[in-house]
């Protein structure tokens, strides 16, 4: 190699050098954070049963029960008769703080006497709200009572379901 080209070559590696230097006086970078947080898994527990006392059907109608205080009325040709218990049903609901949430209820559930069946629509909020990380979700329901329904003592169950929103 000549002189010259060893010239050549010293002067392009300082071209390169300074062209590669100054592109990095041009770039900047910085960090990010990140964050998660961990829920405390929702659950639910059935409390106080969903009770329609006692009752007599003179003609079809319904016998429900308000899921805010416990209330019974009927209609149709059903009477209702005092005697046993009378109260909404309750869920306890557990979970972080004050997270709201959904409640899913069942389709129509059978409540059965041996043979005979009465139907139960569950009914109640569509939300409610943690406080402390606790919360009672109170339900009601409409049963449906058939003419000449046959007496006896009815029971059935249903489930909820809860989901943080």
């Amino acid at each position: 190699m000549n002189m010259f080209s060893t010239k050549k070559l010293a002067l392009a590696s300082l071209v390169l050098a300074t062209l590669g230097a100054s592109g990095s006086a041009l770039a900047a970078s910085a960090s990010g954070t990140a964050n998660a947080t961990v829920l405390t898994p929702i659950a639910i527990a059935a409390g106080n049963t969903l009770e329609f006392g006692s009752f007599s059907p003179v003609a079809a109608g319904t016998v429900v029960i308000a899921a805010a205080d416990g209330a019974r009325s009927a209609t149709g040709g059903v009477v209702l008769v005092p005697g046993g218990t009378i109260r909404a049903g309750t869920f306890s609901v557990t979970g972080t703080g004050t997270q709201t949430f959904a409640i899913t209820y069942p389709g129509s559930v059978n409540l059965t006497s041996g043979a005979n069946t009465m139907a139960l629509q569950v009914a109640g909020p569509a939300t409610g709200t943690l406080a402390a990380g606790a919360a009672t979700i109170n339900v009601g329901g409409a049963l449906t009572v058939a003419l000449n329904q046959a007496a006896g003592s009815y029971t059935g169950s249903y489930s909820m379901t809860v989901e943080y929103n």
